[in-house]
C-alpha cells in the first residue's frame, strides 16, 4: 500500500514539474530583443549534519548525525542543480539531492541492519526583478520529500523488520539575491518557506556563500545551507505513525557550467 502511495506521489510530481517548466517556457516566448535562454548545470557536494527528532511507529527520540557519521555510513548519493533563465526575466530551477546510509552491528539478540534514505527534489519557477545592479529573483514551486527508515533484526533463521517513512510535497516561495563584489566574485543569498499544512506543517531553507567566475562559462561556488522540515503523519502511538522534525545543514561546494 505504501509503495503505491509513493508511486502515485512520484507520478504527480513528475507531471507537475513538466507542467511548471512548460508554463515558464510559454510565459517566456521570445521577442525580437529577448530571445535567449541561459542554462546552468551544477553538480555539487554537501557535507551535512542532521539534528532533530524522529518517530517510527511507537519508537522515537532525538537524532544527531554529524558529517563524520554520514561519511562512515555512506552507501550512495549525489546532488545536482539545473537552471534556465530567459531574457524576459522568467526562468526555472530544479534541484535534486539523494543520500542513502546503512550500518550493521551484532547484538545479544542477533544481527541488526539499519538503513536510512533521504531524497529531496525541488522545482520552482523564477522571475528576475530590477535590482538596481543586484540580481534579485522571486520564486515559487514545489519541494518533494521522500524519507525511508528500515531496521532489520536477524536471530538465527528468523528475521524481523521495522520499516516506516513517508513521501510528501510542499509548496514553497522564496527570494534569491546576488551581488557582484569583485570582477570575478559574487555574493549569493537565498531563502524560502513553505509547507503550510499542505504537505508538512512547515519547511524552510536558507543558504549563502560565494561564487568565483574564473572562466567564461564555468564557475565554482561554496555555500552554507540549512534545510528544515516539520512533518508528521498518522496517529501518535500507533504502529503507522511517522514524525520527521529535523534540520539538515552544512557546507556545500560545486561547479556550475553555463551554456
Amino acid at each position: 500500500m505504501e509503495a503505491k502511495i509513493i508511486q502515485t506521489h512520484e507520478k504527480k510530481l513528475t507531471r507537475t514539474v513538466l507542467t511548471l517548466v512548460t508554463c515558464v517556457c510559454l510565459f517566456a516566448q521570445p521577442s525580437a530583443a529577448q530571445d535567449d535562454w541561459d542554462f546552468i548545470f551544477a553538480p555539487y557536494l554537501l557535507a551535512p549534519s542532521i539534528s532533530g527528532t524522529t518517530t517510527l511507529g511507537r519508537v522515537g527520540g532525538d537524532i544527531s548525525v554529524d558529517p563524520g557519521d554520514i561519511l562512515e555510513n555512506f552507501e550512495s548519493g549525489g546532488m545536482l542543480r539545473f537552471e534556465g533563465q530567459h531574457g524576459s526575466g522568467y526562468g526555472f530551477s530544479i534541484d535534486y539531492s539523494v543520500m542513502n546510509l546503512g550500518n550493521g552491528a551484532s547484538s545479544p539478540v542477533g544481527q541488526i541492519q539499519a538503513n536510512y534514505d533521504q531524497s529531496v527534489l525541488e522545482a520552482v519557477a523564477t522571475y528576475q526583478l530590477d535590482g538596481n545592479g543586484d540580481q534579485v529573483s522571486i520564486y515559487a514551486g514545489l519541494r518533494h520529500w521522500d524519507i525511508d527508515a528500515q531496521v532489520t533484526i536477524q536471530t538465527g533463521p528468523a528475521t524481523g523488520q521495522v520499516n516506516n517513512g513517508a513521501s510528501w510535497i510542499d509548496p514553497i516561495a522564496g527570494l534569491r539575491w546576488q551581488r557582484r563584489i569583485a570582477p570575478q566574485w559574487r555574493l549569493m543569498m537565498q531563502g524560502d518557506v513553505g509547507g503550510f499544512g499542505v504537505g508538512s506543517d512547515f519547511t524552510w531553507n536558507a543558504m549563502g556563500g560565494l561564487a568565483y567566475d574564473r572562466w567564461e562559462n564555468t564557475s565554482v561556488f561554496m555555500m552554507y545551507r540549512a534545510l528544515g522540515v516539520d512533518y508528521e503523519d498518522g496517529i501518535r502511538g500507533t504502529p503507522s505513525f511517522f514524525e520527521y522534525d529535523t534540520v539538515t545543514q552544512g557546507l556545500l561546494a560545486g561547479v556550475g557550467f553555463r551554456f
